[in-house]
């Protein structure tokens, strides 16, 4: 895993360049003797001069050395503009250094900008390199990149923003901030809200966010895709009956869906597996809750503040007819699961009822080299008719369709392809080594979970077929092509 000293480091950019008043930024030629002593190599700085499109026009607006390839080796990152080119972009490169012998070109991306080039900055921290970008009036977010294999990871992204919200139409607005950071290799997130300028939280939640793709998917290296946790930052209770990791953690849980079904499949490391009794409390279990309320926007921000009225957010923290559970206790044996508990705060449809009668699970052991069992696997499909969906709400994301408001419809607006369906999810494992004391049970969820409020609820993601979660550059796509051009293929 890559990793960063501290998370939020803002841009040597604005530092080294707006502390010195370059106002057009600098030239190239200009900083090759700086370029030349922190890569240790002045030949390798006179490479860029064949390497930028338009050398001599463009202006250095952000810079910054350091190993963001983990070779030991410094490696550049840098952001041009072209005052020629009439366009509010900047041009990032990344840089490897390859063998101390030549830099080779990993990235190429135009960010843009709102005001000025100086609002896209870069840092390198870790191996980590971070492009920090205004994106609005009051909106800043910081991608955080590394070279893994080749390629251009996305590591972490963190946005912040705010937006004033009125009392009355004769009173002053208030600010209310919102920041939210993602970690696409552990999928680990945290959001929080924030009034005003104070740097005390309203709400703060932590959480794992679970990518589901297409069943059968075939998923490149380096999107994220598998939960898995041996921590003990997620457990909710019992933490005195857990020895360690191999007690109770969470190996690995795995989202799929197709047209009808939502599929789960969870690996449970436990040293004593308790399942077949009568009463569902002295089994191992699994319990997933579901919390339908989105509007297709990754941040989900609609999903936990429930009203603004009055100039202040009331938050969403007890559940209503959009979340429902499923629990699943494990049987004596492997096989099929039969003991299947749900609550919902109202009564169900007849097309829920009809969902949950297609509900269907199995669980099988793990075990270890010498046959002892270590864990179980519990695979699972759930209909999107028991979560109160006629079909799949990840086909309104394939193409642009009408975005609609209630019975109204917004005219001329569409859903973006970059948006996707984000559902309220939440995944708990109680683990019980004595039926006789179902009581000293440990708890571990995949996030702060918090009873009776959605608002605590991680999230789960239904990546349209052409999208992922994270981002990846393959950079050594257009070599692999040429040389099998030249092949014959």
């Amino acid at each position: 895993m890559r990793t960063r000293r501290t998370h939020w480091a803002f841009a040597l950019a604005f530092l080294f360049f707006a502390g010195r008043g370059y106002a057009q930024g600098m030239t190239l030629d200009s900083l090759v003797p700086r370029i030349s002593t922190d890569l240790h190599n002045a030949a390798l700085a006179a490479q860029l001069q064949a390497l930028v499109p338009d050398y001599a026009n463009a202006r250095v607006w952000g810079y910054a050395a350091g190993d963001f390839t983990n070779d030991s080796l410094p490696d550049l990152a840098l952001s041009l503009y072209d005052p020629g080119r009439a366009r509010s972009e900047v041009r990032v490169y990344f840089f490897e250094n390859v063998n101390n012998r030549s830099l080779v070109s990993r990235l190429e991306k135009e960010i843009p900008f709102v005001e000025s080039p100086i609002e896209v900055g870069l840092s390198i921290d870790g191996s980590v390199v971070t492009i920090t970008q205004k994106t609005g009036e009051n909106n800043w977010s910081q991608d955080g990149y590394s070279i893994e294999y080749g390629d251009v990871v996305l590591i972490d992204r963190f946005q912040t923003g705010k937006e004033d919200i009125k009392n009355s139409a004769s009173s002053k607005p208030h600010a209310l901030g919102h920041e939210i950071y993602r970690n696409y290799e552990n999928l680990r997130s945290r959001e929080s809200y924030f009034a005003g300028t104070s740097t005390d939280a309203l709400l703060s939640e932590s959480f794992y966010t679970l990518p589901s793709y297409g069943r059968l998917r075939e998923i490149y290296p380096g999107y994220g895709h598998l939960l898995s946790d041996s921590s003990s930052d997620f457990i909710l209770s019992g933490a005195g009956f857990r020895r360690d990791a191999n007690d109770l953690s969470i190996r690995s849980i795995q989202a799929a869906y197709n047209d009808e079904y939502l599929y789960l499949a969870v690996r449970v490391r436990d040293d004593y597996v308790i399942g077949g009794q009568p009463s569902l409390e002295a089994n191992d279990r699994v319990s997933f809750w579901f919390d339908t309320k989105y509007t297709g926007d990754r941040l989900n921000r609609d999903r936990r503040v429930l009203s603004t009225q009055g100039g202040f957010p009331t938050f969403r923290t007890e559940l209503d007819s959009l979340v429902s559970n499923l629990t699943f206790a494990l049987p004596a044996h492997p096989g099929k699961v039969t003991q299947i508990a749900y609550s919902t705060v109202i009564a169900l449809t007849e097309l829920q009822k009809e969902g949950l009668s297609q509900v269907m699970a199995r669980m099988d052991y793990d075990t270890a080299a010498s046959g002892v069992v270590n864990g179980y696997r519990l695979t699972l499909r759930i209909p999107y008719t028991f979560l109160g969906f006629e079909s799949n709400p990840e086909r309104a994301y394939e193409t642009p369709v009408p975005i609609f408001k209630g019975e109204e419809t917004t005219a001329g607006a569409t859903a973006s392809i970059t948006d996707a369906a984000t559902l309220g999810f939440t995944g708990i494992v109680y683990d019980v080594d004595d039926p006789a004391h179902a009581n000293e049970v440990t708890v571990q969820a995949t996030s702060k979970y918090e009873a009776g409020n959605p608002s605590s609820f991680g999230t789960l993601v239904l990546e349209p077929s052409a999208l992922y979660y994270g981002e990846v550059h393959p950079t050594y796509l257009n070599e692999l092509r040429t040389a099998m051009t030249a092949a014959g293929y």
